[in-house]
């Protein structure tokens, strides 16, 4: 993938991406070459490592939650919703944006109800 296009799907400086890719780099999990067609595109891919590493690190918990979130009943979601807005409320915390923090589903995918 070109460096440029990484940095815009992860939403980071293309600087901040480079400075990322050189430390993946130094330990051998990506490898980074210029385009054919296009010398000022560099594109980076996993090595056979770094495809390693993927394979067998742990599954994000934000995953394992929303996998095992979406098994539950409908009441079920919806007591966890409605008893995390109560907290929210009591905690003043209804208008902060939480989106920054927040990842909902895979990149380019509408996000799915919660109830």
């Amino acid at each position: 993938m070109a460096i440029s296009k990484l940095s815009t799907k992860v939403s980071l400086s293309q600087a901040t991406v480079t400075n990322i890719l050189d430390r993946l780099e130094s330990r051998g999990l990506v490898a980074r070459h210029r385009s054919h067609s296009d010398k000022r595109v560099v594109h980076a891919t996993l090595t056979e490592e770094g495809e390693a590493k993927i394979a067998t690190a742990p599954k994000p918990l934000q995953d394992v939650f929303s996998t095992a979130f979406e098994k539950l009943e409908a009441w079920e979601k919806s007591m966890i919703v409605a008893s995390l807005q109560r907290v929210a409320g009591m905690m003043n915390a209804e208008n902060i944006d939480a989106s920054p923090m927040l990842h909902v589903g895979i990149a380019d995918e509408a996000p799915s109800e919660l109830a």
